[in-house]
């Protein structure tokens, strides 16, 4: 009898031993694979996406009977109908959202406008600004030395004008060239024209300066 039981408890050593092994490795002796195991694909859930699209990011604060359309869906699918979605102006004072779903400008500043529909939601920003009537250079010189600097100086009309849509261009680069800061480098004897345009109201204003050795 004390015989058996030893050769049990050792048969039993040897076998919890082994599958201890195995489980170790995953199932695996040597370079043999005991246990097969298949890899479960799943499929990967994309959420829906909701896109908010305005006509423009931007409305005059001059123009109080602007307004700019509002456009809301499904990344991939048709619009959806406006009157199921929650529309929200972060700062009504600035701009609002009227009962044809349409942005209307309030007063100069920044807002964010968010959709939500269906549990998912979207924002983008608008800015009302004021918008730029004329525009003058006042530089004191028409004339660069090639390897100086010469600060453009422009006057806008009216005076709390939006200016940061600005954007200065030269006629010819191998002369001169001008920073969006609307400071011109000499680089070459010649004339040249200087030109600063406005995003917003399309207004340009040129100057032609003389770039000497």
């Amino acid at each position: 009898m004390k015989k058996a039981l030893i050769i049990s408890i050792v048969i039993f050593v040897i076998i919890a031993c082994s599958a201890l092994y195995i489980v170790l490795n995953k199932g695996h002796v040597g370079n043999y694979a005991l246990v097969a195991v298949e890899a479960v694909e799943t499929e990967e859930i994309i959420e829906p996406k909701l896109v908010l699209e305005l006509e423009q990011d931007y409305l005059f604060s001059t123009k109080k009977k602007e307004t700019v359309p509002i456009k809301v869906s499904i990344e991939g699918e048709g619009e959806v109908l406006l009157e199921n979605v929650e529309l929200e102006s972060s700062d009504e004072d600035i701009v609002k959202i009227n009962d044809d779903y349409e942005l209307v400008a309030v007063s100069d500043g920044v807002a964010e406008i968010t959709a939500r529909y269906d549990g998912i939601e979207a924002t983008q920003s608008v800015k009302v600004i004021t918008p730029i009537k004329s525009m003058t250079f006042t530089s004191t010189s028409s004339t660069v030395r090639v390897g100086k600097d010469l600060q453009m100086k422009l006057q806008t009309s009216p005076s709390n004008a939006y200016v940061k849509g600005l954007e200065y261009t030269s006629s010819d680069e191998s002369i001169a060239v001008v920073d969006s800061s609307g400071i011109v480098t000499g680089v070459s004897a010649g004339l040249v024209t200087i030109t600063v345009y406005d995003i917003y109201t399309e207004i340009e204003k040129s100057v032609k300066l003389t770039i000497k050795k």
